[in-house]
């Protein structure tokens, strides 16, 4: 397949010219395996200090966890009641970094606690733990207070509750994970490295100097091909140990966790909300989603891995029952369901084996030949634990990264659409003359920041939503490395969540499809995805979408 530059789309590529650059003899300092945020932020570093990088995923970017999790950059409050104050320490640090760096995927949210009624050492631990939280947050503003019950005034929480005692309110973050990862590729590509999507790495060989041959399969041209790297960053996530193995490494010992999320049709338009469930350590949230809200998440130990896991029924019901009984007047109801998800999270085990609710979130850095793999690890403090891992590579290829060096490159910082507030208000402005409305605007801004400018989305659109669809259908497909319809609707626009999960836009996804890659069946791609659209309707107990 080949596509032709185009004004619009300056960072244009083609997957036949990327695998020519991946199978060439000149070896790569460093190969990544693994397309989710780890890899993709591992990638990014190094290729932006220098080194010549590759980047393989077997699947699409970001078609696992890192488009599966509760969407939240945050400390982590719950660690405090299992006593992990490093990863809480580090999860406020790096939120509070990604407000400022890459704001335009990463908001401050309001968060409300409720406290029942004579619950007092619930509240004076969670007092405790929230002044513990307020210890890194740059803005007063965003410090916890305390709101006694005759003074509140929210969606399902109110003065004339009487079960309550009053409700804490704090501060975290709401993200889009999936659109992360993707500027973290695109700002990998600008930097030099080379990136593909669904290419699996099968097994290795190595040479006398200790060179490694990467034997890989191209899963979208059903061919086979070899790169040659210096040293590999194994950050394929709950295949970490698998892959670890096929390399001729050793894995660790993970446990895995399913956590599922319900999304409604219903706008939620309080603060979101932190609500406890039973056990040690265990809640659940309930907060706003361009679709309307998204509620998770449960916690089911799995021993199985899937690419596409689902939510059982009876994490359907598990959250529908707490809806019901901590806030039966919110509308959050099996009718107004829409969409579910599950994603998989990886624990490593140490020492002692325990449930994956109190299993520290905490990664493992494991080294052996010039294989550096990752175990675990948390998405909000991604860019710190990949910059470890590059660290390691870069000292294994004789060459060290100091902080000190790092702080002269803040662009390492930053993603391809990160902009400041006069920058953002110029590109609103923008928007605004070419007709976007606000709400138009905001999920824009929030999807591409600068690249709106940069790559013209919505330019000449005069505010037609229809042609701004075809414009990130062409953009998914063109510079996104978008292959399939579930990646353009599950991960590029994010259709997939919405009440007709895009069936409103599907003559202009195919006319598009039909014009930039003739090569894709797009009947099959959309029975396909219909079908598991009608599992989803059957997960939720519901009649499935006409």
């Amino acid at each position: 397949m080949t596509f032709s530059s185009s004004p619009l789309h300056p960072d244009v590529v083609c997957r036949g010219d990327v695998l020519k650059a991946l199978s060439s003899s000149e070896p790569f300092d460093m190969v990544v395996v693994g397309g989710g945020i780890h890899g993709a932020a591992a990638a990014r570093l190094a290729a932006g200090l220098g080194f010549r990088v590759a980047l393989l995923e077997k699947a699409d970017y970001a078609a696992a966890t890192s488009s599966r999790s509760s969407k939240m950059a945050h400390g982590g409050l719950r660690y405090l009641e299992l006593f992990d104050f490093e990863q809480v320490f580090e999860g406020i640090k790096a939120r509070e970094e990604m407000f400022e760096r890459i704001g335009h995927l990463v908001k401050p949210a309001d968060f409300l606690i409720p406290v029942p009624k004579h619950a007092w050492w619930f509240r004076t631990k969670l007092s405790i733990g929230l002044s513990l939280y307020d210890l890194l947050v740059k803005r007063g503003a965003r410090r916890h207070r305390w709101i006694p019950r005759r003074k509140l005034n929210y969606p399902g929480f109110h003065a004339d509750r009487a079960n309550l005692m009053g409700c804490f309110l704090y501060t975290d973050g709401i993200m889009s994970d999936a659109r992360v990862v993707f500027e973290n590729i695109l700002g990998a590509r600008r930097y030099g490295a080379y990136c593909l999507n669904y290419c699996e790495v099968t097994s290795v060989q190595r040479d006398e100097n200790d060179l490694m041959t990467l034997f890989v399969r191209d899963c979208k041209g059903a061919r086979e091909f070899s790169v040659r790297a210096k040293v590999v960053l194994n950050c394929a996530g709950p295949w970490a140990s698998s892959v670890a193995q096929s390399l001729g490494a050793e894995g660790h010992s993970l446990k895995f966790s399913r956590g599922s999320h319900i999304i409604f049709n219903t706008k939620w338009t309080g603060p979101s909300l932190f609500l406890p469930m039973p056990g040690k350590a265990r809640y659940y949230f309930v907060w706003p989603h361009p679709a309307g809200t998204l509620v998770g998440t449960t916690e089911r130990e799995v021993s199985g891995l899937e690419l596409d896991p689902v939510p059982s029924g009876d994490e359907i019901e598990e959250i529908l029952s707490r809806l019901q009984k901590d806030i039966p007047d919110a509308g959050l109801t099996r009718e107004n369901a829409v969409y579910c998800f599950a994603g998989i999270r990886t624990l490593p085990t140490r020492g002692k084996s325990s449930s994956s609710s109190v299993l520290s979130r905490k990664h493992v850095w494991t080294q052996s030949h010039g294989i550096i793999n990752l175990f675990g690890g948390k998405y909000t403090t991604a860019s710190w634990t990949a910059l470890e891992g590059v660290k390691a590579a870069a000292k294994y290829l004789g060459r060290e990264i100091t902080n000190r060096g790092l702080k002269t490159r803040p662009d390492l910082k930053e993603l391809p659409g990160s902009m400041r507030g006069a920058e953002e208000s110029l590109v609103r402005e923008r928007l605004a003359y070419e007709g976007i409305s606000t709400g138009d605007q905001e999920r824009l801004v929030g999807r591409y920041g600068r690249r709106l400018m940069q790559q013209g989305i919505c330019s000449g659109t005069s505010g037609n939503v229809e042609r701004i669809v075809e414009e990130e259908v062409s953009l998914a497909l063109q510079v996104e490395q978008a292959e399939s319809l579930e990646d353009v609707l599950r991960r590029r626009l994010e259709l997939e969540y919405t009440e007709d999960h895009g069936e409103r836009y599907m003559r202009i996804i195919r006319e598009v499809f039909s014009r930039l890659r003739p090569d894709i069946d797009f009947d099959k791609e959309l029975s396909m995805y219909r079908e598991r659209m009608k599992r989803v309707s059957h997960i939720l107990g519901k009649p499935a979408l006409r």
